[in-house]
């Protein structure tokens, strides 16, 4: 899996629909389409972190990565390319 798939996984986005996220400035996410140039799907604001069913998948798929893997995901997120860096921990609670 790659880091994008493993960041979109952390996310509870399905990786079936999109292939990549990115954040604004102002703190909201938008997600791209498989075969979309532009991210064209807007996903909100994330609540405060929880606990609940996602909270478990994203912390079951962060505690099955490796330490490099992790490295691989955590970079992603602060340089994602487009957007803003995403705040995993703030936003989603991964304890990076």
């Amino acid at each position: 899996m790659s880091a994008q798939e493993t960041l979109l996984k952390l996310m509870c986005v399905p990786t079936s629909r999109f292939d990549a996220v990115c954040r604004t400035s102002d703190g909201f996410y938008l997600a791209r389409p498989i075969g979309s140039v532009g991210y064209d799907a807007f996903l909100g604001q994330p609540k405060p972190p929880h606990d609940g069913p996602g909270r478990d998948l994203m912390l079951d798929t962060w505690n099955a990565l490796s330490d490099a893997e992790r490295r691989q995901v955590a970079s992603l997120a602060a340089n994602p390319g487009d957007g803003s860096p995403i705040r995993l921990a703030e936003d989603f609670g991964v304890p990076v």
